[in-house]
């Protein structure tokens, strides 16, 4: 079967961060996947907030930038909704036909809305179905968005003369993605605590049995460290930013800088404990499962982030490179090293991208230490 019709082109997915956009692309050849290219630009501070586009122009001409620079083919996109801007909830309902079901739910999440149903763009996902009494009901994970922060999406896309396929939560779309973790993703015994660690808000979505059961947002991210860094040492925050990368190593804790952001070190690692103690106390009846948690997001790539939460938390923890093992690519373009250190910022925009594409078991599985 093929993976595309003959008259679309493949996907390409677009990760609207607060801090970068990232764009990925991946292609059909023969029995495997190829990557078409991929990039990421940085963005003016306040151009998204919060998941909402606020300085149209200045994200309009980094997408421009980034299609005209990096070889794109075609003009399919799929991008997310992430950050503050959605609301996502569990919600268990009765087990009706899909267009009842449909009506049900708007009808049952309109009283946990920000702003009325009518004025949200909203998505939902049935997990799983479960007993109530003598009844089966269906257990379901629903996700909305404003209309208008969703529309000015859609604007975006438009002027620059992109078909914009789907608008994703960024919940949704991680999964797509791990489904080449194989049993891993689907193991019985264990759950994926998938950490996003962006620019200005941590995504923190819990996996089990390859569906995603709980999605979380803090208000946490690289930016913080890099504010401490710049206060203590008398720095400009672009300063603070390279400082950061070069000489931050979680597992030297007796030097300055490690010290200088150690309080928010502390904050995550227990906002992570805390978002899995509440998922086994509520979702999993406080039956204790296997754990392994995954790092994706610019902040995954600092030195030894892994080791320092696996020691803060007891949970194996892994940073997500599986954007380096998913497709082959030309070596001639991109090292192994290059694509290793750039996998955790893309694996959004590698989720989005995949969209279309069937699931392929990759040969090299993500690590995961016991």
């Amino acid at each position: 079967m093929g993976l595309f019709s003959k008259n679309k082109m493949p996907i390409i997915g677009v990760d609207l961060g607060s801090g970068f956009i990232k764009m990925a692309q991946f292609e059909r050849k023969g029995d495997s996947l190829k990557l078409v290219n991929f990039g990421l630009l940085d963005l003016p501070e306040g151009a998204i907030v919060e998941g909402r586009i606020e300085k149209m122009s200045e994200v309009k001409d980094a997408l421009q930038n980034l299609l005209s620079y990096y070889s794109f083919i075609g003009n399919r996109v799929v991008t997310s909704a992430s950050g503050k801007l959605v609301t996502v909830r569990e919600l268990i309902m009765d087990d009706l036909p899909p267009h009842e079901l449909h009506e049900a739910i708007k009808w049952e999440v309109d009283k946990i809305l920000p702003a009325q149903i009518d004025q949200m763009s909203f998505d939902y996902q049935i997990l799983s179905k479960v007993k109530d009494g003598n009844q089966e009901k269906l257990h379901i994970l629903f996700a909305a968005a404003p209309m208008d922060a969703v529309q000015t999406t859609i604007e975006l896309f438009k002027s620059l003369g992109l078909e914009l396929v789907s608008i994703e939560v960024e919940a949704f779309s991680i999964l797509r993605l791990f489904r080449f973790l194989g049993e891993v993703a689907m193991g019985k015994n264990r759950i994926l605590a998938v950490v996003n660690l962006g620019h200005n808000y941590t995504t923190i979505n819990l996996v089990d049995k390859g569906l995603v059961r709980f999605s979380r947002i803090i208000p946490w991210g690289g930016k913080k460290l890099t504010e401490k860094i710049s206060y203590y040492f008398g720095l400009d925050f672009k300063e603070a930013e390279e400082k950061k990368k070069k000489d931050l190593d979680l597992l030297d804790t007796n030097s300055e800088i490690f010290n200088s952001v150690l309080e928010d070190l502390k904050e995550l690692s227990l906002e992570l404990k805390r978002s899995i103690s509440y998922y086994f106390a509520k979702y999993n009846d406080n039956k204790i499962s296997e754990v392994t948690v995954i790092l994706e997001g610019g902040t995954a790539n600092l030195k030894n982030i892994d080791k320092y939460l696996e020691a803060e938390t007891n949970y194996p923890t892994v940073v997500n490179r599986l954007f380096a093992d998913i497709a082959k690519y030309d070596p001639n373009l991109f090292t192994r090293e290059y694509m290793y250190e750039m996998a955790p910022m893309f694996a959004t925009a590698t989720g989005l991208a995949l969209k279309e594409h069937q699931v392929k078991k990759v040969e090299k599985k993500m690590k995961v230490r016991s």
